[in-house]
């Protein structure tokens, strides 16, 4: 069975409340809502890639896109950080044991 079928990310969100989700001005170019939602580094801390963080932020427990239905609103614009987070991979499976999924 391969990773993709054994990790359904469709009904998990376990990375969207256990690492932080940064997106860059190219995400936000691409889904515009982002910037909105997300809070924007201080000049001294964000890079091309990590310019607006979505999560952690104040008050909340997840990233804003993220809804209690565990889906994405934002999943075919998301940020290319979340593009790259492969399900099986071993981020994903420490993210879904600090959220109490089992495997």
């Amino acid at each position: 069975m391969s990773q993709k079928s054994e990790y359904d990310c469709e009904n998990c969100g376990a990375c969207c409340c256990s690492f932080p989700i940064y997106a860059s001005e190219a995400d936000v170019a691409r889904e515009p809502r982002i910037a909105r939602e997300a809070m924007r580094e201080q000049d001294h801390l964000y890079t091309t890639e990590k310019t607006y963080r979505l999560y952690p932020t104040p008050f909340r427990e997840r990233c804003a896109f993220l809804k209690k239905d565990k889906l994405c609103r934002i999943y075919t614009t998301r940020p290319e950080i979340c593009r790259r987070f492969e399900a099986g991979s071993p981020q994903c499976i420490v993210a879904r044991q600090r959220q109490g999924i089992g495997s």
